[in-house]
């Protein structure tokens, strides 16, 4: 098959949460993104879309920084929250150019947010001369943020 029978596009990333409104009230009123209204699927349906038996969810869209992000919460069946170790595999993690890293992560400690590592200055690859570090959610999602070098006037 030819490439253009393969096309896709890019909709959004999701995320599970055990609280969708601390998910929310972070993603909004600190990362700048606006929600869509929290939706709830119970038909039976969305269990074998999801693939999790007698699921029963609350979601939620998103939008912002030209991204798309979907996060839901089980209410049926419940899990107990695991945060995840950053190296371990299957974990994600959102990235955001800002303008000011050190602004960016301050916000986020404010907001609830945590630190993961620790602002660096990259020094080598393709990102050699950016700023930046990572961070977590208050439910353990990962935050990258990478501040690209201001430009001088001269």
């Amino acid at each position: 098959m030819t490439q253009a029978a393969h096309r896709a596009t890019f909709d959004h990333v999701g995320f599970i949460t055990s609280d969708i409104e601390t998910s929310i009230t972070f993603w909004r009123d600190v990362m700048g993104f606006d929600p869509q209204p929290v939706g709830e699927r119970r038909q039976e349906w969305i269990s074998r879309f999801i693939g999790v038996p007698g699921a029963q969810v609350r979601l939620v869209h998103l939008f912002g920084h030209g991204a798309h992000i979907e996060f839901i919460e089980f209410f049926e069946p419940t899990a107990e929250p695991v945060t995840a170790a950053a190296n371990q595999p299957t974990v994600a993690h959102v990235c955001l150019r800002v303008d000011d890293v050190d602004d960016w992560r301050a916000r986020i400690l404010e907001g609830g947010g945590s630190l993961q590592g620790e602002t660096v200055a990259i020094t080598e690859g393709m990102a050699q001369g950016l700023r930046g570090l990572y961070m977590k959610d208050p439910h353990g999602i990962l935050i990258e943020l990478v501040e690209s070098p201001q430009e001088t006037d001269g």
